[in-house]
């Protein structure tokens, strides 16, 4: 089985490779070492992310 890599994207912009084993990881790594709270992208994520935890049999 392959493991997907998740990459923080504000990082690979800077050439900086930061990988995450979970995407609630990735998630406290965009809060605590970037400024990420104002973005919209930001409110996606959650409003994706809550969507998932509520229904985590969905396919997708």
């Amino acid at each position: 089985m392959v493991k997907d890599k998740i990459l923080c994207f504000v990082c690979a912009v800077k050439n900086i490779e930061r990988t995450f084993n979970t995407y609630y990881e990735l998630q406290e790594h965009l809060y605590r070492d970037h400024d990420m709270k104002k973005d919209p992208a930001m409110d996606i994520f959650n409003k994706y992310k809550s969507t998932v935890a509520k229904n985590p049999t969905a396919e997708q």
